[in-house]
């Protein structure tokens, strides 16, 4: 992943609501499988399915287990997460097609309700960003952030 979109990943997700992480999280393993799939050396095609997967493993650490669709969705991250193993040792990158449309599927429907959580920023403390307020070389739009008065710990 290159460090700019790294920065933007940052970025949003330092404003980013439950329903906008997740769909944030979707994006970034989406990022490192197709880094994988377009990979040239073997190491960067094991590094990137490395990721991928411990990025899964972090959807499924955060999965409430109270509800029923947690289950279902769990299984559907331990699928992807075989299917990238199989990626990785029998270097099909056909597996990697199948984890990112089941992804996509799960992206979408998260992407449908995201306008229903109305619910505040998970990080609290953190720079405001305004978009669009200045242009920088070629005319390409940059972001503006400004400090807050309350960033940090309170002692």
């Amino acid at each position: 992943m290159k460090s700019e979109l790294k920065k933007e990943f940052a970025m949003r997700i330092s404003q980013a609501n439950t329903v906008s992480m997740i769909i944030i999280s979707y994006e970034i393993i989406d990022t490192y499988l197709d880094d994988a799939y377009n990979a040239v050396s073997e190491n960067d095609y094991s590094e990137n399915l490395k990721l991928a997967a411990k990025c899964i493993d972090e959807m499924m650490y955060n999965l409430h287990y109270e509800y029923e669709i947690s289950k279902i969705l769990k299984d559907l991250y331990l699928y992807g997460k075989r299917e990238l193993r199989y990626a990785k040792w029998n270097h099909d990158r056909e597996a990697i097609l199948r984890v990112r449309s089941i992804l996509d599927v799960l992206k979408k429907g998260y992407e449908e309700i995201a306008d229903t959580d109305k619910s505040e920023a998970l990080m609290q403390n953190t720079q405001s960003v305004m978009t669009g307020i200045t242009y920088g070389r070629n005319q390409v739009l940059n972001e503006m952030s400004s400090d807050s008065i309350n960033r940090g710990y309170t002692i």
